[in-house]
């Protein structure tokens, strides 16, 4: 089997789950313990974040065809690390918790859950399971706002009550909104009436979604990013033009993104050597979860990379997790991760009958190639000229 991705491809010290225990440090550095300082995302002390994430706005895009954005003017750009898969719910999972998905257990886009003997994907997640049922770990949303910071989210009113965000972003006030000028009014009064110390959290997934589309660096993609640019530049300047009143507006991301033509995708059930033995298929089309038949999983492995060939890695449970792909992993989520995972290089993915719509999709992510991995980190604070 192939074994050359044992580690993400991208390795800088920053991860998304260190952004929320960052900015509570920011607010009061003696309220929360996290650990070395080595983990802190550099958000200046503060009386006010705001935590802008961009669904898919990746760093190596931005930094391909964002040269000219105001993004480019923040006194702050560090790239850092999401978590892998890189995925919206598995990011989120961290971010919400500020732990690694071996922690919080969100493995996947969708896993099997065997709690219900089914597949699960969180991001079509209601009311069953409970949401504070799937993971041990504690929003930082909430205990935050349990410890005197004034916690909102402000997102698109339907994942208001989404399982996702009840699990992992719960905690505080939740501000829904339809649009970017909605949102920009919202943060606008939440700057000026929020309670101090007050952490703020903007869910945008426009970006991603275009992306999906037309694919990330399109005419469709960058019209996006313009359009998300000028709302981020008009946010930093209004908290530029009052220094005193000692807010930072940081943005990041949870993914980035590749193009994958349809001359690269293979269709795991049109290829027979692929669906034998196979029972269940989850994850991304560029990280699959594989759960196959039982006592199928070793010569159903070996099978699928002699297929493959070096466009993907095929990897075994035992060395996902013993490679560090899944660091601090609870032993309590093993069922949820495939018997093995399969890994795509280059612009080659997986597709799939399980979720057809996604497997037609020119942008994809999931992977641990640079594009999709790395993910933008960039402040502006009201006390620092730009």
């Amino acid at each position: 089997m192939n074994q050359q991705i044992l580690q993400p491809v991208v390795k800088v010290g920053l991860e998304l789950k260190d952004v929320i225990p960052s900015a509570i440090h920011a607010l009061n550095p003696d309220l929360m313990h996290t650990g070395s300082l080595d983990s802190l995302a550099y958000i200046p002390p503060s009386s006010h974040v705001v935590v802008l994430l961009i669904d898919g706005l990746g760093e190596i895009q931005l930094q391909e065809f964002g040269a000219e954005l105001f993004l480019t003017r923040s006194t702050v750009a560090t790239p850092m690390r999401t978590q892998f898969p890189s995925t919206t719910p598995v990011a989120l999972g961290s971010f919400g918790t500020g732990e690694s998905p071996g922690q919080h257990g969100f493995v996947g886009a969708s896993f099997y859950l065997p709690e219900v003997e089914a597949m699960f994907a969180p991001l079509q997640w209601g009311s069953t399971p409970h949401p504070h049922s799937l993971t041990p770990s504690a929003p930082l949303f909430e205990w935050a706002a349990g410890h005197g910071i004034d916690v909102a989210s402000i997102a698109k009113e339907k994942y208001r009550n989404s399982g996702l965000t009840q699990s992992v972003l719960r905690g505080g006030a939740y501000f829904g909104a339809t649009d970017l000028a909605d949102i920009e009014g919202v943060i606008r009064d939440r700057v000026k009436r929020a309670i101090s110390p007050a952490l703020t959290y903007v869910y945008w997934p426009d970006l991603d979604r275009v992306g999906h589309v037309y694919g990330p660096g399109s005419s469709q993609w960058i019209a996006e990013l313009q359009l998300v640019d000028s709302f981020i530049s008009r946010l930093a300047l209004s908290i530029m033009e009052n220094p005193q009143s000692d807010v930072s507006l940081v943005i990041t991301s949870d993914h980035g993104m590749v193009s994958c033509p349809v001359e690269r995708r293979i269709h795991i059930e049109s290829n027979a050597d692929l669906a034998h033995d196979v029972k269940l298929v989850g994850g991304d089309p560029r990280a699959r979860h594989i759960y196959t038949r039982t006592g199928a999983a070793g010569e159903t492995a070996t099978r699928w990379q002699e297929v493959l060939g070096k466009d993907f890695s095929v990897v075994p449970r035992s060395d996902l997790i013993q490679g560090g792909l899944f660091p601090q992993f609870d032993p309590d989520f093993l069922e949820r991760m495939g018997d093995f995972m399969v890994i795509a290089h280059s612009d080659a993915m997986l597709s799939s009958n399980v979720d057809l719509r996604t497997s037609s999709l020119l942008g994809q992510h999931g992977s641990v190639s640079a594009p999709e991995m790395l993910i933008p980190l960039r402040v502006f604070h009201s006390g620092l000229n730009i």
